[in-house]
Order: structure tokens, then sequence, then C-alpha cells
């Protein structure tokens, strides 16, 4: 059960009370359910196919007929459903509206609400319900004009058929009236300051049993409260049929019955002082900054006797004007040395169709790389012992920028955004460094594992058991003297603009159904010079219960010098682009390429990204779910990934392996010994598998997946990974 139609529709007990029967939505559809009460089994579930909403639901005391309000093609009529024949018959068929039916004690009528003697008078835009009786045998339908102009719902059978209790508003307050069939006599039973009335004005607020027993819900005290009497414990006041009176109803009412406490005190306003007039003065609206929202990430520390002790932290929050026109935002957060401390404040102003924000940020963007070397260095008494070294370089880019943007909402579900910005970058190298000395034959050459000379880097040499480490900071010239790469600073200047739609909502982890695009270019000025596109599109469509998604997400950076390397390249290997190709899933390989494809092929100052995916939330709220969950909320997901980077000296083939280019020959200056690369095309990435991603109480996705790379062959079988991003 998806929901229950609690507000405006009672479920209608069997005649012997040993079942219940009431309307639900279940798998898209209204359904009746019938339920067993002494055991509460579900004994029948049962869609009306014409009728594709219902309610009102009242049993016949046959105990096989069952009559409802039903809508089918914006139409309401009333429908009798047979338990043993399984049959639905129509039993109203017109344009007016026929609500809250309820039978009679023999079986033979129904009583019900509706608008057929008022729905061609009515000359406004209100149109009142007034009573009928239908005989179900003959479907012939009896108006009973009473209180014309009034609602007059809820009707009830007394228990010897011959009365019709129900609630009417003639007075302006909403009461119990009673009508005698054979002379048309109206009584009003009630006489409530607040009337009888349910949660909505439609909604039942009376019932009676067969012995005459009447329970009606009076709101009073704020509050509702069920009162359970006899009709001989009322004192009925016979109330001439077409009696209204709507001066209560008035707002304010004409005359108030209780006590008018604001009237009369605006009345008695001379018995209080005058404020001056010159005590009264405008001021100009300020907006004062209170703290709408403050979240913290936690606070983690790791020691590690080589890399040194490390801080994970973060902060953020936000701050508001009373009228939502000014935002301020704000967040630090620090994830590893004192080095890793960023931070981003903006202030966003939006008195207007355009939305207008700057911002200032410093940002360290971290990447590493691990490198091993063999040379000669002090070892103890010995000053020139050959050394192998393994390299980890830690190296940050830091980013110092400010930003202006705004943006203008053509729809709900579209705008256009435009932004400048000016932004300064720097690097720092941090390198940590463990050194193992090499076995040496006597004439101090290096022997590698077999005891033979050592031909290259490449040669697995023969290393002895003690070994040292040190961490130190690389200067801009060593490293540019190492790796070819001067990484000295510059400074950028964007320009950009973008259109921006999602029509989309989210389920669990990821979107359910709709479309999200970007489609933006950013001019990019200073240092270096380039035109910066991005195209990422994603449609999702939902035919439950899975969710079919595509993407194509495709960044270029045009007019790029490619002899510059200092502006580093993109990469697609991370799990939110292409699952199965992570960096360290390449390092952490025991085994070589045999194919020409590794980690090189997915840099490049280009890149496109497709994705197929076939998600089914699996664990979490019913309605949505396959297996019901307050705690663990998950999606399951099937996917396809396919990518492909590149640069413009780049050549680009479509194949699952690259093709040879050529060997480039460079001479190592630590060691003296010649390192050959051999060159090879750049193909498209693809991978295929599963992953599940969870919803950790609402403050992070986590996607663990299983991913078969068909590109590598230093991988057998799949690939293990985990993601932090909510799906795309």
């Amino acid at each position: 059960i998806d929901e229950f139609n609690f507000i405006e529709s009672a479920g209608a007990w069997s005649p012997d009370s040993k079942r219940f029967a009431f309307s639900v939505f279940s798998a898209g559809r209204n359904k009746l359910i019938i339920v067993d009460v002494a055991h509460g089994k579900t004994l029948q579930e049962i869609s009306m196919s014409k009728a594709e909403q219902f309610s009102y639901v009242t049993w016949s005391s046959n105990g096989q007929d069952i009559v409802f309000s039903g809508m089918s093609d914006g139409q309401s009529d009333l429908y009798m459903y047979n338990l043993g024949s399984k049959t639905l018959t129509q039993l109203t068929n017109d344009k007016y509206s026929d609500y809250q039916p309820s039978f009679s004690h023999d079986g033979k009528k129904l009583v019900f609400a509706s608008d057929r003697m008022t729905y061609d008078k009515a000359l406004g835009q209100t149109i009142t319900f007034n009573l009928a009786v239908m005989d179900i045998a003959t479907k012939k339908i009896t108006d009973i004009a009473i209180f014309n102009g009034a609602n007059n719902l809820n009707p009830q059978f007394s228990s010897d058929d011959k009365q019709i209790y129900f609630l009417s508003n003639r007075d302006g307050f909403r009461n119990m009236y009673r009508y005698t069939l054979t002379d048309g006599k109206v009584e009003q039973m009630t006489d409530l300051f607040t009337g009888i009335s349910g949660i909505t004005e439609y909604a039942p607020a009376l019932s009676i049993s067969n012995n005459d027993d009447i329970v009606y819900s009076y709101y009073r005290a704020q509050k509702y409260a069920l009162y359970n009497a006899k009709v001989s414990d009322f004192k009925p006041k016979v109330v001439e049929p077409q009696d209204l009176n709507f001066d209560a109803a008035m707002l304010p009412p004409l005359h108030a019955v209780g006590v008018d406490l604001i009237n009369s005190n605006l009345n008695n306003y001379l018995a209080y002082p005058k404020v001056p007039t010159d005590s009264i003065r405008s001021i100009k609206y300020r907006p004062q900054f209170k703290l709408d929202y403050l979240s913290s990430s936690g606070v983690g520390i790791g020691y590690n006797s080589q890399y040194g002790t490390g801080l994970s932290s973060g902060i953020q929050g936000q701050f508001s004007d009373i009228l939502g026109r000014n935002l301020l935002q704000g967040v630090v957060a620090i994830n590893g040395e004192i080095y890793d401390f960023g931070g981003q404040f903006a202030y966003i102003k939006q008195t207007g169709r355009w939305d207008f924000g700057v911002s200032l940020s410093h940002i360290p963007y971290q990447y590493g790389q691990s490198f091993y070397t063999i040379d000669k260095r002090s070892v103890g008494d010995n000053p020139k012992q050959s050394v192998y070294s393994t390299n980890t370089d830690i190296i940050r880019n830091f980013e110092d920028a400010t930003r202006i943007f705004a943006a203008y909402p053509f729809s709900k579900i579209m705008r256009f955004e435009v932004s400048g910005g000016a932004s300064r970058y720097y690097y720092r190298i941090d390198r940590t460094t463990s050194y193992y000395p090499i076995v040496e034959d006597a004439s101090g050459n290096p022997l590698n594992i077999f005891g033979k000379p050592l031909i290259n880097q490449y040669d697995t040499p023969w290393l002895r058991g003690d070994s040292y480490f040190e961490k130190k900071r690389v200067s801009r010239e060593e490293y540019l003297k190492e790796f070819g790469y001067d990484l000295s600073p510059y400074s950028l200047f964007q320009l950009g603009a973008a259109f921006v739609g999602d029509n989309s909502y989210f389920g669990i982890a990821a979107p359910l159904n709709g479309f999200r695009y970007r489609i933006g270019a950013d001019a990019i000025l200073g240092t270096y010079q380039f035109v910066a596109t991005t195209v990422n599109l994603n449609k999702y469509v939902r035919v439950a219960p899975v969710t079919f998604a595509a993407r194509f997400y495709n960044v270029m950076r045009l007019g790029v010098d490619n002899s510059s390397k200092a502006l580093y390249p993109y990469f697609i290997g991370y799990p939110f682009l292409i699952r199965g190709y992570e960096g360290n899933s390449f390092y952490s390989s025991s085994k070589q390429s045999t194919n020409g494809f590794d980690i090189n092929q997915l840099y490049g100052n280009n890149f496109a990204v497709a994705s197929f995916e076939v998600r089914l939330p699996f664990t979490g709220p019913e309605k949505l779910s396959q297996i019901k969950s307050k705690f663990l909320f998950t999606d399951l997901n099937l996917f396809f990934d396919a990518g492909l980077a590149w640069s413009n000296t780049d050549k680009v083939t479509f194949s699952k392996n690259p093709q040879f280019v050529k060997t480039i020959t460079t001479l190592d200056p630590t060691t003296g010994l010649n390192n050959n690369f051999a060159v090879y095309s750049h193909v498209p990435a693809t991978s295929a598998g599963v992953s599940l991603r969870v919803n950790v109480f609402g403050a992070l996705i986590l996607e663990p997946y299983f991913a078969i790379p068909f590109n590598r062959t230093d991988v057998s079988g799949t690939v293990f990974g985990l993601n932090f991003t909510p799906g795309w």
C-alpha cells in the first residue's frame, strides 16, 4: 500500500462486522482492500477498471454489494461492485457529481450527496450539494429539496430507514439535521458553536449504527473529539426546509455569537494613549544576516611514520536576511597537512529576476606521482653506495581566485548564466623517498637479483635488508630537470556563459526521471589562452521499477599550446567518470600491460565520456524500493561506461587495443642510463559492471562497485572501487 485515502473517505464494515473495506493507492492505482478484522489479513485487493479513482465506500446488508463514488474521465458517478460475480455496475452516468453514498439498512436504497439540483442553477463558481435517494432495483433517483444553497453532506439512514440524518451549514455552522421521508419534516439535532466537522468539509464526520447510536466528530478547544450518543439524547428542533442564514459564515461575521474581543478593543481605542505622530518614522530596510544553517564534516586525525600527521575536517554555513534577498555562504576545510587548508566565501543578491554573486576562494588541488631511481650516494661509511630509491611526490596546485556571476531564469527548469573571474595558480612539491642499498660486486657495480650486473632501471636490483627514508621539498628547478615539466606560477582570466536546464527529480541516491543539461563555453586569457567548452547532457526515463539513465559529457580546450606542460591535463579515470580505471588500481597492479594500454591513455586536454545505467531502488521506502527499510537506502545499478581523453598531438584510433606510434629515447641524468618510452595511440576506454549507491543518512552517497575494464590487460577479472558522489 502506497497511501491510504483517509481524509475524505472512510471505510465500510461488512454486515457481520468481520470484514472491513477501504480505498488505497497501490502500484499507481486506486484499489479496494478488504481485510479480515480479527487477523488483519488482506482477503481481497480489487482494482476497479473504469473507475480509476474512487472513495466513500459503503457496504450493502446483503454482504455482496459495495457502492462507492468513482471518477472516470473527470466525471463523478456512483458504482456498485458485486463480490460474488466480480462485476462492476455504473449506477449513475451524468454530468452531476455524486458523493458520499450510504446504504439503507435493508439494502434497497442509497442516499447520497449530489449537485444535480443546483448545478444548472448556479450563477457563481460555488455549486452546493443537496441530498438524493436512489432505488437500487429501478435506479430511480428522488431529490430531496431542503436548504437549497447550503452544503448538505454525509447522509445516513436511521436504523428503521424512515429518516435520514445529515450535516448542513445552512446557518453558517455545520450541524446535524434529521429529515423524515414520509412527511418531509426537517429537524435540527445540534446547535454547536464550532460545528460538526472532519478534517475537510467533505471528510466523513457522522456515523449511525443499527441501534441508532450516533458518533460524530466535533472540533473545539483546538482539537478534534469523537462523541457517542443515542438518538434519544438529542433535543430536536423543527426548522423550515428552506430557512437559510449565512450571517455567521461571513468574514468577519455580521453578528458574532461568541465574545467579540477584537471589535470590543477597537471600539475602546480612546481608553489607550495615542502614539505621537512624530514618534513614527520610516527607515530604509537593511539586511541583517542571521544564521540559516551550520554543518560540519567531523574531525579526523591520522599519523604515519613516513608521511607525518594529517588532519581532515570541514565546516560550512549559510547566512541570510529575513526576506531571503541576500545570502552569505562559506566553507572551510582541510584534508592533509596545513598546506591542504582551503576555503570559499560567496555573496549572492536575489532582489530581482537576475541573481548576482561574487566569491573569493583559496583551494589546494592535490595530486601525486610515484617513481623510482637508481643512483650513487653516501650510505654509512661508503661514500658512493648504489641505492634504489622509491619516491612519492605530493604536488599541490594552489588556486587563489575571485569570481563574479549572474543568472537569469527563463522558467523553473532553465536558466542562463554568465560569469567572469581572475585566478592565480602556483605549486608546491613535497617528496617522500625510501632508500634501499643495492648489493654490489667487488668493483662497486650494482647487481640484480640473479647476481648479474644491473642492465637498466627496469632490471630488478638485489637489495640489502637495511633502509631509510627522508622527506623534503622539491624546488621548481629540480623538478624541471627531472621531468621536463616547468611548474611555474601562472594567472588566468575567465569569461563564460552557459545554458542550464534541469527538470529531474531525485530518488534515493540518483535522479529518477527527467533531464539535466549544461551547455557552456569559457574564454580563458592570461598566461594561457584558449576556449574551454562544456557539453553535459543527461536523460532519465522511469519505467517502474527501474530507471534507464544515459549521459554524454564532453569538455575541450580549444587553442591550447600543447608545448606547455604546466597546464595539467584532464584525467578521466575518476570513478564518477569511468569506473574500473582509477589511478591507484594501475599502480597497485602487479602485472604489466601487454597491449600498450596504461594510465597515460586517460590523460588529455580534451575528453568525452558516455555512460548508460539501469537503476533499481533496492532498499528504502516501500512505495519506491524492492525491499522495505527505514535505515538502509540503496540503489542497485548495472552500468556501461566509455570515455576518451586526448590532446591535439595525440593520435586517436577507435579500437580496443592502442596502436604503436613511435619510441622516444631519453637519457636519465641521475643514472646515466637510457630510458625508452613507447608511444601509443589513444583509444576509448570502456567498462561494465554493477554498483550499489548507499545514501548514508542523507549526509553523503557511497558507491562501491565491481567493474570489468575491457581495455586493460594488467588486471584480470573485475576491479573493485569506491565512489563518493551521487548518481549523475
